[in-house]
């Protein structure tokens, strides 16, 4: 049985949240993710696909929230690297907490790392999705503007 030099660890909301993204993200999955808004953006850019201000926007709202939750996560987990758990001054809890460190904030597949990248996959497909609006209303604009020519 450990005997804790200083205080325990304590759980909270950042653990259920390491839990929740190991569960549900890898790297693998975030990239993916990635490449999928990365060819959404390559698409909107290119005008391969518009969309309205009013069918843009709740989707937009949605991947703003998510940003914000996602910022909220990765500073969580940013404190983490700061203060590693108080395990002990012992070998053994000194290993357990470079470890910790490592698995949260450090290692490429650490929930710190795939947040970053879950983070720009929401930019991405928001930056998509603003440029499709402008591509939408160009295009509207061009068409209003070529039957008021016709009118004339």
């Amino acid at each position: 049985m450990p005997v804790w030099e200083d205080e325990p660890a304590k759980s909270g909301s950042v653990g259920g949240a390491a839990a929740a993204i190991a569960a549900s993200f890898n790297t693998k999955d975030v990239s993916a993710m990635a490449s999928g808004a990365k060819e959404m953006l390559k698409s909107a850019r290119s005008g391969g696909f518009r969309v309205s201000e009013e069918a843009a926007k709740p989707i937009r709202e949605v991947l703003q929230k998510h940003v914000e939750e996602v910022e909220r996560m990765a500073h969580d987990f940013s404190l983490l690297a700061l203060a590693p758990p108080a395990l002990g001054h012992h070998d053994y809890g000194k290993r357990v907490a470079e470890f910790q460190l490592r698995a949260t904030a450090v290692d490429p597949d650490s929930p710190a790392e795939v947040l970053k990248k879950l983070r720009q996959v929401l930019v991405d497909a928001d930056k998509a999705l603003e440029i499709a609006v402008q591509k939408y209303q160009e295009a509207e604009d061009a068409a209003a503007s070529s039957v008021k020519s016709r009118q004339v």
